[in-house]
């Protein structure tokens, strides 16, 4: 929209207002064209009004006041949700740094540790897990733990179900006294009197468990406590060993067969020392192969604990809000709240020149059109428009 002042002496002067005009641009542009005279400063000062989004066309769609208004309310609920993330962000931000921390912590922990390993052999040896020395123990632990498992049902079958009786019928048919290692018929036999003959090894696996337990208290009486122990467990073994030969020998005496006291007897002692002996060499083997392990499981949980703080971390950086994603919507938000056009800013000026330049054809009007076919290449250069649809933010905010 147009309005004129008064006549200058030389020459009329024409201001143009801020006001949207909706108008066919061809006929606008050559309407106003004749009533300036086709004059260049007035062509650029409408250049400028259409690039402001004053001067548009009758296709013009932009923002309404209802909708500027809506976007200034969703540009504040914005801003409220960015500052809140913002300060979640930054509360997470301390953690993972927190715990970027104790990861570096650990990972120096496990280095000093291989470099205390790598300066003394004799301390790589005591605390370094070997696979060679875990395995030995797992085999032979097995096979010991088989013989003590027939060995004391055996043991306990011969001195509480075998009475030195039927020791006498198995002399007086030529079997003999049997072997302390029962045949498979012996302990189905053994069974056949009392199944729960199978639970008497696991009482000697426990004294094992208990020995292990014992040696790794710090109490300053542990040692005292394993001499009870080991006397405990010796003693039951001298019974069960006394209970079989005076058995044995008793049945003898019965034969009319010569007899011979506990403490001459190697049959005694070779059942004695076949359970304690061997029951001592199982705890001990037992002892060092829990101790083999928990010499992997030094560095295995610090991994470990590495491991969970970077899975912490890895949670904490999924929960964090991308503030960039809200900054843009505001932005974008804050621009649509400004916007007073949408359009081709290309085809507009060169619909309204069209008309402009269309009332400057006749001859005596060359020079000044010219001059608005240079104003315009000029003006689309340094206004850099472009074809396509493009949003124009309202300079005058």
């Amino acid at each position: 929209m147009m309005t004129k002042t008064s006549k200058a002496p030389e020459n009329d002067m024409v201001r143009v207002t801020h006001h949207v005009d909706r108008v066919n641009l061809y006929d606008f542009g050559y309407e106003q064209s004749g009533t300036v005279k086709g004059d260049p400063d007035m062509y650029i000062a409408y250049l400028d009004r259409i690039v402001n989004g004053d001067l548009v066309d009758t296709k013009y769609h932009g923002f309404s006041d209802e909708e500027r208004v809506e976007r200034v309310k969703q540009v504040k609920e914005l801003e409220k949700e960015l500052e809140e993330a913002e300060k979640t962000n930054e509360q997470f931000d301390q953690d993972i740094k927190k715990k970027e921390g104790e990861i570096d912590e650990y990972r120096q922990e496990m280095l000093n540790i291989r470099e205390i390993r790598a300066k003394d052999n004799e301390k790589l040896k005591a605390e370094s897990f070997s696979v060679v020395k875990f395995s030995i123990n797992v085999f032979l632990l097995v096979m010991l733990s088989v013989y003590l498992f027939f060995f004391y049902i055996s043991a306990a079958y011969k001195a509480l179900y075998v009475d030195f009786e039927g020791i006498a019928e198995s002399i007086a048919e030529g079997v003999g006294v049997g072997s302390i290692m029962p045949g498979a018929y012996e302990l189905s036999e053994a069974l056949q009197f009392n199944y729960l003959l199978l639970l008497v090894p696991f009482v000697f696996y426990a004294f094992g468990w208990a020995f292990h337990i014992l040696l790794e208290l710090k109490s300053k009486y542990k040692f005292i406590f394993l001499t009870l122990l080991i006397t405990v467990t010796f003693m039951v073994d001298f019974l069960l060993a006394l209970i079989i030969h005076n058995n044995t020998e008793s049945a003898k005496e019965l034969m009319g067969l010569a007899t011979i006291p506990w403490s001459q007897s190697s049959t005694f002692y070779i059942i004695l020392f076949l359970g304690f002996l061997v029951y001592i060499i199982w705890s001990i083997l037992f002892d060092s192969l829990l101790r083999e392990w928990d010499k992997r499981h030094i560095t295995g949980n610090l991994k470990k604990i590495i491991k969970h703080l970077e899975r912490d971390i890895k949670t904490l950086r999924s929960r964090r809000t991308d503030t960039v994603v809200l900054q843009n919507k505001i932005n974008d938000y804050r621009e649509d709240a400004s916007v007073v056009m949408y359009g081709d800013l290309k085809r507009y000026i060169d619909q309204f020149s069209s008309g402009w330049i269309s009332y400057l054809s006749p001859a005596n009007m060359k020079d000044v059109k010219e001059s608005c076919l240079i104003l315009k290449k000029e003006f689309e250069e340094k206004n850099d428009i472009k074809k396509g649809i493009v949003k124009v933010a309202n300079k005058r905010r």
